[in-house]
């Protein structure tokens, strides 16, 4: 695989797209600090998935998008891509050339692409994983990491060899182990809490459960009497209560009738009262009115003697304003005369301003100031043209030797260089058929290599195919396996609860472990039966703990059986004796209507499966028990039976006769022991066709191994031959390799003695150029004395100008001063002007208010006395009408109040007699809601406690009276009362903490296989962590002892571990002995010796596990020149197995590159890019 090139558009200082194309060999990138170089190799990292913005010298990411300089603007987009050349399929992909493309946008946008396909960021870390390429691997070295080598604690330096060996996959499969082991031991901690304290509670609830079945016995039979109690109560309750609602009802008839005449009375007494409110409201503004009128006339009546004095007031002010009148006119005249006299005043002097100012511009147009500058730029320019001609004789004189000297010298070289170029020829000729030579014998070691690897190729294909194969016929026979032990043990765990009668309460399971002392009993419910599983939830709802009551053949043998529970005290049974129990049947007329209704599936002994001689018993427990599909089917199928037969749903839930309803869902419906039975023989059919499965899978793993080991030995013959084949070609293209060397040498030798030719023709050239100057220099003496003369006669024209100049400035000065005096004179003339202007507008904006000031007193006088008189007029009238209305009013309340008096006695009177109706029905309320109260407290205790209704429990009344009934409740509360506190809910929670025990237990048992399992894949890592490190670390340790004595000319240098005996942590540590020295450890050496003795391990690393590019960033910037040679040497050594980008700032290391490329700024904040293919440039220099 090679790199072929880089594009990169917006990429920091390159703003401009620019394209580099790499050649194989060494590509060099040089350029002046600053200039960008740097940037080519981060572009490289960047678009290989870099993604810390401070590894690209940087804050944040959007810092690598070109920000614009004082020229241009900022970019809003990076993007670069890289193409490689993917024939060998280096790369893990079917394409030949992968093209990667990275693009960023100015507001965080971002996106991938291979090959113009938008991909993930992780598609591209995948692409290049365990290839030795990518953003961190030792295909890119900078001076930087140079310098961690040497300077880094042997701990740390150990993660260099890790890299190359491959390890940190299992290393972090190893820490990812670890963790789970973590969890694995932390889940067994509270597993075996848990387990501790579930020990201790399985049996204490075993027996509470027993308990409390025997206590819902005995309050099955309490409940039955109380319903009987509760129903007599309430129908004499009901008897009672008819005949107080007819005595109501006739009270509230009368009460009715009293209460309407009430109303009526209240009506009329309202009314009363509105009409005496709205009169009194009438009376008050009537007063009102009369009060505000007689203040009107005594304030209008003042108001008229004040007016009297305001007229003599009015007269003298009026006789005032007329003589201000007269003043003001007499000064007006006597403004407008001086103002007039001041605008002719004005007009004469401003004329002789305009002569004066006339006469200045005039002066300063005809000024010699202008002449005067023309003649001093004349001076300038001879002045400057004098020196330059001066300069150029001076020059051509210097030239004039030199050409002599030249001339002579280029005689002498021409002979030296014809005898060189022959010399040169032959080398040339001879070094060409050489090479010609070696091409033939490397192409046919090539073509042996490429057959031989073919044939490798194809058999690692086929091992490799193999290998699949067998991991996933081997993976699914470890998962058959796996899952015939997990059922096997579920199997075994289920056989176990069977026999040992686990899930039944304690009474059954003591008495079916020890039934082989008995005669007659046939087994438990739940064993008798089978049930399909689309039936099952509701057949074990149905049966409830009926599932675990025992069958026996007569009484006499359940007689027996209670007898040895009682003796032994092991707890009570219900047993169902075959002689005894009858088949209970649904009437056919509600068949009929169930066959009718939708949602009807069948009643529930229909739907069982057991044995003839069960029949009576399972008709008995399920015959008059209906399964419907769901509770919406229940409740239109109750309603439609009058709520008198049990109804269960396919999913669990109840309807009780009587209309209550029961449901919900908990982890388990019923028991669970009809499915016991069933899962058993389903897990044992499906262990079976397991067991062939495994069988199956297993021999077909072991014929796939058998494929694979004759594979592999027909692989390690054919790689045997690659080897050898290798061997050859590296031999032939070293010697290759050699021969184009020294061909490039005397290329190199020819094309420097081209150019000597060129400096020999160039002195050629100059000898026709001696004469040629020798006339240039006559040329330039007589230009300087024609200037010279050309400078004097402007010097003197320069005199004349400056005397009449002064001249002339006299004049204009006085012009000047007799401008100044004319302009002060016409500036006080205005300011008079505008003084006297404002003084006439005042006078006379003074005499139009005084004008307007005596109008305005007569016409006040006027208005004044018109409109108190008729105001005074108007108040007189509005008194005497409301002094009329008031006399009415008063007569118009009187007769109100009397009309009200007589009305509130007669309501007095009714009031009485509804008084008395409200006692009577108070009374017959009070007692009515007793009634109603203990009728619903005795209901609601029938359908809460009960869960029947009152007509359904009427119609199972016990045919007992009422005093029988409440002896025997005593009697059964006595009995309840013996049996003592009991938690019904023990029932449920046994089952649920015994199944939860069994569970944790198998969890138990799969966390310690898994624990073991962990602890053997972490050992196993460890192992092939160790393996690969020691074989990598010899490997590089051999590499760098080797190209250590290259690269110092001498000397040995070796790896050493630290703690040899702990491979898993041992550190690295580096002593070297350069030519001359002593052996030490690294840090004592110098700064150079780290540098190359860090360089040379690289190197090693690259040697064991090469890589097809490698960029070197600065690599050698801390060796001297001779060091430098080495560094260079060993690149052109090594660049036929990788391909490397150097930047260099380096001669010894440029002269090894085959392609130089130069970084410059011709624009400021700008990179491009310039390139020179050296061997190209050596060809064409041959040839010419």
């Amino acid at each position: 695989m090679k790199l072929k090139t880089l594009e990169i558009t917006g990429f920091k200082s390159f703003a401009e797209r620019t394209k580099i194309e790499f050649m194989p060999g060494i590509t060099g990138v040089v350029g002046p600090n600053g200039s960008g170089k740097s940037n080519i190799i981060e572009a490289i990292r960047w678009v290989m998935g870099e993604q810390s913005a401070k590894g690209l010298r940087g804050d944040k990411m959007a810092d690598v998008i070109f920000g614009g300089t004082s020229e241009r603007a900022p970019l809003n987009r990076a993007e670069v891509a890289i193409t490689f050349d993917n024939t060998d399929h280096y790369l893990n992909s079917d394409y030949s050339e992968i093209t990667i493309t990275r693009t960023l946008y100015r507001n965080g946008d971002s996106n991938y692409q291979i090959n113009g396909v938008h991909v993930r960021l992780k598609d591209i870390h995948e692409l290049f994983m365990d290839s030795g390429l990518g953003r961190e691997s030792f295909s890119i070295i900078s001076q930087g990491r140079v310098e961690s080598i040497f300077s880094a604690k042997p701990v740390e330096r150990r993660s260099i060899i890790e890299d190359v060996a491959g390890v940190y996959k299992y290393k972090q499969n190893k820490d990812k182990a670890e963790k789970e082991l973590g969890d694995v031991h932390d889940n067994l901690t509270r597993i075996a809490d848990i387990l501790y304290e579930l020990q201790g509670r399985v049996e204490p609830l075993a027996q509470e459960s027993a308990k409390a079945q025997d206590y819902l016995t005995t309050k099955a039979s309490y409940d039955q009497l109380d319903q009987s109690r509760i129903v007599l109560e309430l129908l004499d309750w009901y008897q009672e209560k008819d005949e107080l609602t007819k005595k109501l009802t006739t009270a509230q008839t009368e009460y009715d009738k009293q209460q309407e005449a009430v109303n009526i009375k209240k009506k009329e007494l309202q009314k009363f009262r509105q009409e005496q409110l709205s009169l009194t409201e009438q009376q008050q503004k009537l007063q009102e009115v009369l009060v505000e009128s007689i203040k009107q006339v005594e304030k209008l009546t003042g108001e008229q003697n004040l007016q009297s004095e305001r007229r003599k007031n009015r007269t003298e002010t009026t006789t005032d304003l007329s003589s201000r009148l007269k003043v003001s006119t007499e000064r007006l005249a006597s403004l407008e005369s001086n103002y007039q006299q001041c605008l002719q005043k004005l007009a004469d002097q401003q004329s002789e301003y305009t002569h004066y100012q006339q006469a200045i511009e005039q002066a300063n147009e005809n000024h010699p100031r202008t002449k005067l500058a023309k003649v001093s730029a004349e001076i300038e320019q001879v002045r400057h043209d004098l020196v330059a001609t001066m300069q150029d004789l001076t020059s051509a004189k210097n030239k004039q030797n030199y050409l002599v000297q030249e001339n002579e010298r280029s005689d002498a070289e021409s002979l030296r260089l014809q005898q060189r170029k022959a010399k040169i020829e032959q080398r040339l000729s001879d070094a060409n058929n050489l090479v010609d030579k070696k091409n033939n014998d490397l192409q046919q070691a090539e073509k042996t290599l490429n057959m031989a690897q073919a044939s490798f190729e194809t058999l690692k294909k086929k091992g490799q195919a193999l290998e699949q194969q067998r991991d996933t016929e081997r993976q699914a026979w470890f998962t058959k396996m796996e899952q015939e032990q997990r059922l096997s043990t579920r199997l075994q765990s289920l056989q176990h609860l069977s026999e040992n009668y686990d899930g039944y309460y304690q009474g059954v399971k003591n008495l079916m472990k020890a039934q082989q002392q008995f005669e007659g009993i046939q087994g438990v419910v739940a064993n008798l039966i089978s049930v399909d599983d689309q039936h099952r939830i509701a057949i074990e709802t149905a049966l409830g703990s009926a599932l675990q009551h025992v069958v026996v053949k007569n009484e006499q043998v359940g007689k027996t059986a209670i007898q040895y529970l009682a003796k032994h005290r092991l707890g009570r049974v219900t047993f169902l004796p075959q002689t005894t129990l009858k088949a209970r049947r649904l009437s056919d007329y509600q068949m009929t209507i169930l066959r009718q209704l939708t949602g009807f599936v069948g009643i529930a002994s229909d739907l069982v499966t057991t044995a003839s001689a069960y029949q009576n018993i399972i008709a008995n427990l399920l015959g008059t028990t209906v399964i419907v599909t769901d509770m919406s089917a229940a409740i239109q199928i109750a309603k439609e039976l009058q709520y008198r037969v049990r109804l269960v749903t396919l999913d669990g839930q109840i309807m009780n006769a009587g209309g209550s309803m029961t449901g919900g869902a908990t982890r388990q419906h019923g028991n669970g022991l009809l499915s016991q039975k069933t899962e058993i023989d389903q897990l044992t059919l499906q262990e079976a066709e397991l067991h062939q499965a495994t069988l199956a899978l297993e021999k077909q793993v072991k014929q796939i191994d058998q494929q694979l080991q004759k594979v592999t030995e027909a692989f390690n013959k054919q790689q045997a031959q690659v080897l050898k084949a290798n061997e050859q070609f590296q031999t032939d293209q070293a010697s290759l390799q050699l021969a184009e060397s020294t061909l490039k040498q005397v290329k190199k030798e020819q094309a420097a003695l081209q150019y000597d030719y060129q400096l020999v023709a160039d002195l050629q050239d100059k000898k026709t150029s001696v004469d040629q100057n020798e006339q240039a220099i006559t040329d330039l003496s007589v230009r300087q004395q024609n200037l010279q003369k050309a400078l004097d006669d402007y010097l003197q024209q320069q005199s004349t100008i400056e005397t009449e100049i002064v001249q002339a400035d006299q004049q204009i000065s006085d012009f000047k001063s007799a401008f100044a005096k004319a302009e002060a004179v016409v500036s006080s003339l205005v300011t008079r002007k505008n003084d006297l202007l404002e003084q006439k507008n005042a006078e006379q904006s003074q005499i139009k208010l005084v004008e307007q000031q005596i109008n305005d007193l007569a016409q006040d006088e006027n208005d004044v006395q018109e409109r108190l008189t008729q105001q005074l007029e108007d108040v007189q009238r509005q008194k005497a009408t409301a002094e009329q209305s008031l006399a009415t009013l008063k007569f118009e309340l009187e007769q109100v109040q009397e009309q009200h008096d007589t009305t509130n006695s007669e309501l007095g009177l009714i009031q009485d007699m509804v008084s008395e109706l409200m006692t009577s029905i108070s009374q017959y309320n009070g007692r009515l809601g007793e009634l109603r109260s203990s009728i619903n407290t005795n209901e609601q205790t029938l359908e809460t406690t009960y869960d029947t209704s009152f007509e359904f429990a009427k119609s199972e009344l016990l045919n007992l009276d009422i005093s029988t009934i409440r002896t025997k409740l005593k009697l059964l509360k006595q009995g309840l009362d013996e049996i003592g506190h009991v938690n019904l809910n023990a029932i449920d929670e046994y089952q649920t903490v015994k199944e939860r025990y069994d569970f944790l237990m198998q969890q138990q048992q799969d966390l310690i296989a898994a624990k073991d399992n962990l602890q053997e894949t972490m050992s196993e890592m460890d192992t092939e962590v160790v393996t690969r490190f020691r074989a990598t670390f010899d490997a590089i340790a051999e590499q760098f002892a080797k190209i250590f004595v290259k690269m110092f000319g001498g000397g040995q240098a070796s790896l050493i571990l630290t703690d040899p005996d702990h491979l898993l942590t041992t550190g690295i540590d580096i002593k070297a002995q350069p030519p001359g020295k002593k052996f030490q450890q690294m840090s004592l050496l110098s700064g150079g010796e780290k540098a190359l003795t860090a360089i040379s391990l690289l190197f090693a690393i690259l040697a064991v596990r090469p890589v097809p590019f490698a960029i070197l960033d600065e690599t050698e910037a801390a060796l001297d020149e001779a060091n430098v040679d080495r560094f260079a040497h060993y690149l052109h050594e090594v660049n036929h197995r990788t391909q490397f980008i150097v930047i260099t700032h380096r001669k010894g290391t440029m002269t090894e590159t085959d392609v130089l490329y130069g970084v410059t700024m011709q624009e400021p904040g700008v990179s491009t890019m310039v390139s020179v293919s050296l061997t190209d440039l050596d060809d064409t220099m041959v040839k010419n």
